[in-house]
């Protein structure tokens, strides 16, 4: 079976959620099976933390759960983002109100190693980190063999550091900020035919030899943004709304941890943000969920998404297997504390042991039980184990 990974934004607890859920399908042996990986923000730096820890390479399923799931947690309890950026910020106060995308990315070095440019990554699984490009609106995604979005062109010059592309996709407006590059350093095209690769439908760089057209860049510069301000889930590149998963693609799985919905006070000083990042982004997540599911209820394309918050018992009844309820959720995490999981807030600061238990236990809890729920035959039931 041939598996797309869609990991979604929202910070550490992301991060750790999908962690869990990437724990659940090597305890399967599925690790394997990965083709694509689409991922956003807190999504992204799951990913990037494998690949530095795994010698910037997808790991097997084994060598995941003994070697880089230990040292991913020890990362997790002991690396400060949070506080690193302020540091960095009194260093140089006269810098306060620039983005701290440029800091984040050499945090991203310091802690992590995540040194390698774009070019170097593994061909396999196709890794696509999604940012939002502020001149055009649209996804902006990094690969190993391009970047760009099909308004502003796509560049085939990857010296990109990795760390780079990491810092852009996690650069949430007004906390960080823009990732700030100079598009005259490298050499733009587009596609004559886009409909193939950049709708998400196309097999990727062995498509675009003689099919492009070189381009001037429309700006001297792009400030690359969060990608979950376009798509906190990443399902562009895997998912086209018309033909389904894309090919090489049999089983889509989207994880997505990017917290539940909340209720708020109106305070006239937060109007803004409420309606940017609470209303207008948790439209487009809802349109979308409920786009992936279009898919699989009407159309028979198989796949799942895993949301956080989600307890075994309300997986369970909606995949109608009351038979294994009882069974299957009584050695799981509480509703409540599924609740908690749902309800983390998004940071990138140090975690405390417990928290990184409750997220990551709860990510591989919530990839086991609707996995299982809803696909008994190819996925079998993993109770959790620390």
């Amino acid at each position: 079976m041939k598996l797309g990974l869609a990991l979604s934004g929202g910070g550490f607890r992301a991060t750790v959620y999908h962690l869990g859920v990437l724990a659940r399908l090597a305890r399967e042996d599925r690790l394997e099976e990965v083709t694509y990986l689409s991922t956003v923000s807190g999504g992204s730096l799951c990913v990037g933390l494998v690949y530095a820890l795994n010698g910037f390479r997808w790991p097997f399923s084994q060598a995941y759960l003994e070697v880089v799931m230990p040292q991913a947690r020890q990362h997790m309890l002991h690396d400060d983002f949070t506080a690193g950026l302020l540091w960095r910020m009194l260093r140089r106060p006269w810098g306060i109100l620039e983005t701290k995308a440029d800091d984040l990315s050499a945090l991203l070095n310091k802690l992590w190693g995540s040194s390698i440019a774009l070019r170097e990554l593994p061909a396999h699984p196709r890794w696509m980190i999604n940012a939002t490009c502020y001149e055009t609106g649209k996804n902006w995604r990094f690969e190993r063999f391009r970047m760009g979005d099909y308004v502003f062109g796509y560049s085939h010059d990857m010296e990109v550091p990795l760390s780079d592309a990491l810092a852009a996709s996690a650069g949430f407006p007004g906390l960080i900020g823009p990732l700030v590059m100079d598009t005259t350093r490298h050499t733009w095209f587009r596609y004559r035919q886009p409909a193939r690769d950049e709708l998400g439908t196309g097999a990727g760089e062995q498509d675009v030899q003689g099919k492009t057209e070189p381009v001037a860049p429309a700006f001297k510069r792009v400030h690359l943004w969060d990608g979950g301000v376009y798509d906190n889930h990443g399902l562009e590149g895997v998912h086209d709304f018309q033909s389904g998963w894309r090919q090489g693609v049999d089983f889509l799985i989207v994880s997505d941890g990017s917290g539940k919905p909340t209720v708020e006070k109106y305070r006239v000083g937060g109007v803004f943000l409420r309606i940017i990042t609470g209303v207008m982004m948790d439209q487009i997540r809802s349109l979308r969920a409920r786009a992936i599911m279009e898919r699989i209820k009407n159309h028979g394309d198989q796949g799942v998404i895993l949301t956080i918050g989600n307890s075994c018992a309300a997986v369970m009844r909606a995949a109608e297997r009351q038979a294994e309820l009882m069974d299957l959720c009584q050695t799981c995490l509480s509703a409540e504390d599924a609740g908690h999981a749902g309800q983390f807030p998004t940071t990138i600061r140090r975690l405390t042991g417990a928290e990184f238990e409750l997220l990551f236990r709860h990510g591989h809890e919530v990839a086991d039980y609707t996995l299982h729920g809803h696909y008994p035959d190819p996925f079998g039931h993993i109770t959790y184990r620390a």
